[in-house]
């Protein structure tokens, strides 16, 4: 059976896998990404992705300048004010929201998820394998490894790269101790219509500012929006363009081209029910399980929840990786949620991952241009990822405990 070589095999086809990919061909360095399945219609691919400067840093170092450009034009705007009301739509003094971190300086910027995707993809045909679900790795006397996939296939390469998300199998071979944590966490979130908002005549405190509602007891609720330009998807033409993955799902979850108002909120395991309902609920289930626990709230913010659109609306268990793990380098290492994965609450997952793959296409670089052996490049990209991953996955568990926990203790988040 004859096996086919790449240098550098990557699995994983999420903004981490591709954004590698992308920078890896910009360096002139052979990459391919084996992806298992052909699209992504799951429910976070329908949101945006707040950015961060180090992400913004990481897109402009490996994209090449026109496709830079295309993630410059389509970004979408948040609002750059922010609000604290009650849960009688009185103001609140805002001198208890949190100071504005350095990387907040782009509070206002955000990308469609499925937007990235499509400027990520843009001229990896041939680099860009899908129907290859990853089973397991075999690491060679000559240090490179060989990656299985279901199908029977196989590929040689020097280094493998486990980009594939939170449920990561390279990391389960390669780290096999290495669990995640369920924080109790439990959130619900949806999006309406900018249009839809409108004729609702849902009030402008929440779709013209960064609004957190805080109640006297209970669970908060953040709302904000993700406004977008549709002359700037015009220009380009490969972007905005119907993904034939999300033709038949109805509702506008997954158009990437409507400008809209999101809110989410959490509670601690059982509060709005216990996960054995909650999760055979559908979208509209879901409202109707928050509303019956907010409908002592004003009408005004009621009603930008009852008009949601149930296709926008899930339950997600938020969980975490464990951070400290370390491991001798080799020829398989590990970016993004593969072995970071965090909670949302700072919006740092995402930005993590792309940060990532600046850090270790450097240290490739370095390595073809013989500057240092490719087990030192992982070496030194390893610890680099792990001192910023690792800190992000605590920060966002403060968070997390800051913002969900403020009225009433949270039971089981991990003390890390």
């Amino acid at each position: 059976m004859s096996i086919s070589f790449v240098d550098i095999a990557i699995i994983g086809g999420g903004p981490g896998g591709l954004a590698l990919a992308q920078g890896l061909k910009k360096n002139g360095i052979d990459a391919a990404v084996f992806e298992r399945d052909p699209g992504r219609a799951d429910y976070v691919q329908g949101f945006r992705m707040r950015i961060r400067q180090r992400g913004i840093d990481a897109l402009q170092a490996n994209l090449p300048t026109h496709l830079f450009q295309v993630f410059l034009d389509t970004l979408g705007f948040a609002p750059t004010e922010n609000l604290i009301l009650d849960e009688g739509f009185e103001r609140l003094d805002n001198a208890g929201l949190e100071s504005r971190e350095t990387e907040d300086t782009h509070i206002e910027k955000s990308v469609s998820r499925i937007t990235l995707r499509q400027i990520l993809l843009s001229g990896l045909k041939g680099r860009f394998h899908t129907g290859k679900r990853f089973e397991r790795y075999e690491p060679l006397p000559d240090g490179t490894v060989i990656a299985h996939f279901a199908d029977g296939s196989t590929v040689r390469a020097n280094l493998l790269v486990g980009a594939d998300g939170a449920g990561s199998a390279v990391r389960r071979q390669l780290l096999p101790d290495l669990k995640s944590i369920d924080t109790g966490v439990r959130r619900l979130a949806g999006k309406i219509s900018l249009e839809a908002a409108a004729h609702h005549d849902i009030s402008p405190l929440l779709t013209e500012f960064n609004t957190n509602i805080r109640p006297s007891d209970g669970r908060g609720l953040m709302i904000t929006s993700h406004r977008v330009d549709p002359a700037a998807y015009a220009r380009h033409d490969f972007i905005g363009a119907e993904d034939p993955d999300h033709r038949n799902i109805p509702g506008f979850h997954f158009n990437n081209t409507t400008s809209y108002t999101w809110w989410n909120t959490a509670y601690d395991t059982d509060e709005l029910g216990p996960d054995e309902l909650l999760e055979t609920l559908d979208g509209a289930g879901l409202l109707q399980a928050l509303l019956q626990r907010i409908g002592h709230w004003d009408e005004r913010i009621l009603k930008l929840i009852r008009h949601s659109d149930p296709s926008t609306v899930a339950f997600l268990k938020v969980k975490s990786s464990t951070p400290g793990a370390k491991w001798q380098p080799g020829p398989v290492t590990l970016l993004g949620d593969a072995i970071h994965a965090m909670t949302y609450f700072r919006a740092l997952g995402g930005n993590t991952a792309l940060y990532d793959t600046g850090l270790l296409v450097r240290e490739l670089v370095a390595a073809r241009r013989h500057d240092k052996p490719l087990i030192a490049a992982v070496h030194d990209y390893e610890n680099a990822m792990r001192e910023h991953g690792y800190e992000a996955v605590r920060s966002s568990l403060s968070a997390m405990q800051r913002n969900v926990g403020a009225n009433r203790p949270l039971k089981s988040v991990p003390a890390l």
